[in-house]
């Protein structure tokens, strides 16, 4: 049994290690997030003031947050591992640029 244990564990290392399952995740993530970000439009200060923006904003914003991270970073989001040093002020700061830079992308198209 404890062979079988030790296997499981290396097959779902295995599995946590592949690109596909960890872009089906942050996938997962950046929908998640989006959703949320649509619901409470209204309450973000730096969004684009026309609702009908919300959905493209919001998509731009966690897209691109999310495809900022680093390796480092995802592994500490899926694995586990310890936090590169400063990440949360890191993440912070790339929200706030991703929120900026897709608040112009979107207004400019509109």
């Amino acid at each position: 049994m404890k062979h079988g244990l030790t296997l499981g564990a290396m097959i779902a290392a295995i599995a946590l290690h592949c690109p596909a399952h960890a872009d089906e995740r942050l996938d997962g993530l950046k929908k998640m997030n989006a959703e949320g970000c649509e619901s409470v439009i209204e309450l973000d200060k730096t969004a684009p003031k026309d609702r009908k923006l919300a959905k493209l904003y919001c998509t731009c914003v966690y897209d691109t947050y999310f495809d900022s991270f680093t390796q480092a970073e995802k592994n500490n989001m899926f694995l586990g591992t310890p936090a590169p040093p400063n990440m949360q002020k890191n993440l912070q700061s790339r929200l706030q640029a991703a929120q900026a830079a897709c608040r112009k992308k979107v207004e400019s198209r509109s």
